[in-house]
């Protein structure tokens, strides 16, 4: 399993991040998964008290993790500004044509666990989101018959 500890002082029990490699993710707590309240995970504290945990960030797989303010995990630390741009390649299908938006997200989303994974060559992060718009291109031109093939 992909766990990482996060650094919660003065936590009753060990808190974990179950999946920071992926896209969804969840907190753990003393092996247990917790579940979100309103605003993020309440961590309780040995004092009594609670911390909290709260996420920020829009684009999933790519959020940070911040304590009571201070930042204690990157989702997408290690990844590039290049990397980060060309990963919504995809996402140019929905321009395409209307009904790419289903394969323009499929796409997006298929492609971000290997856009997070470091131990894939560089030029690979930036190459398969650029090469699954192609694809995805192709398949929707030949899908409408735009080129000629079909019809």
């Amino acid at each position: 399993m992909d766990l990482v500890t996060l650094n919660v002082p003065g936590a009753r029990q060990t808190v974990e991040l179950e999946n920071p490699h992926g896209i969804l993710y969840k907190i753990r707590l003393g092996g247990e998964v917790i579940k979100r309240g309103k605003g993020g995970w309440a961590i309780p504290l040995r004092n009594g008290s609670a911390a909290h945990i709260k996420a920020k960030g829009l684009i999933p797989g790519f959020q940070a993790l911040f304590l009571d303010g201070d930042k204690i995990y990157d989702m997408g630390d290690g990844v590039g500004k290049l990397e980060r741009i060309t990963m919504f390649a995809p996402i140019l299908l929905i321009i395409w044509l209307p009904f790419g938006l289903i394969l323009g997200l499929l796409l997006f989303f298929l492609g971000l666990p290997l856009v997070k994974n470091l131990q894939v060559p560089r030029p690979a992060r930036i190459a398969v989101p650029i090469v699954n718009f192609l694809a995805g291109a192709l398949i929707l031109t030949l899908l409408t018959g735009r080129i000629g093939i079909w019809g």
